[in-house]
């Protein structure tokens, strides 16, 4: 039997219905344990500490989940550069934005133990437990572009960048000069930074290849 539990709104199991502080702790890779505090939600209203060697019973009714953060803030490094963080869990885009990376057209890799690397190219959302020793590399994305979709229907394009009034002409094939005609643009399966979304006149955003759009024409004459 696996018995459930969350630290920071991240999901474990464990074959054991009673573990320690400590236990939960390293389960969620959160070591050395020592230099996190671990809360217990009760209610809407708070948390209370567990200590390291406290038992906890997680087939008690009414647990909701923990929390951990570290003691004191963390110094993690990315593309051999230190940056602090005060966050036990971070997606590979939080990281970069800490570093200043562009999600767009970099992804990330974790440098484990023994130079193991651990790529999150196509995970961007993936919590990664945040510890003292967490080291970052960033990898140019290679995917070319050759088309994105538009209306249902592929449309060639190879550049990393398309604006509204490119998107506009690609459904169809010009932009009218009637003030009364209004465009929208909505757009799914982007870029990480902004995977869905719209678009206005005047807009620039980073393609993706395959991107869909949708486009309507309006007359509101």
């Amino acid at each position: 039997m696996k018995f459930v539990f969350k630290i920071n709104e991240k999901r474990f199991e464990s074959s054991e219905s009673k573990l320690t502080g400590s236990e939960l702790l390293t389960i969620a890779n959160l070591t050395p344990v020592e230099d996190y505090e671990l809360l217990y939600k009760i209610n809407e209203k708070g948390f209370v500490p567990i200590q390291l060697e406290e038992l906890v019973d997680l087939k008690t009714a009414g647990i909701e989940g923990f929390k951990a953060k570290p003691y004191k803030k963390l110094k993690i490094k990315v593309d051999n550069k230190h940056y602090e963080v005060e966050e036990c869990f971070m997606t590979p885009i939080e990281i970069m934005e800490v570093a200043g990376i562009n999600p767009d057209q970099f992804y990330l890799k974790e440098i484990r133990k023994g130079n193991v690397e651990v790529s999150y190219k196509d995970d961007v959302e993936h919590k990664i437990a945040i510890t003292k020793n967490s080291c970052f590399v960033s990898c140019e994305k290679e995917e070319a572009i050759a088309c994105v979709i538009v209306n249902s229907k592929p449309k060639e394009w190879s550049r990393n960048t398309i604006s509204f009034d490119d998107v506009v002409i690609l459904a169809y094939g010009k932009i009218s000069i009637d003030p009364n005609v209004i465009y929208t643009v909505n757009y799914i399966n982007g870029v990480p930074s902004k995977p869905e979304g719209s678009m206005l006149k005047g807009d620039v955003i980073s393609v993706k290849n395959k991107m869909i759009f949708n486009v309507t024409e309006t007359n509101k004459s």
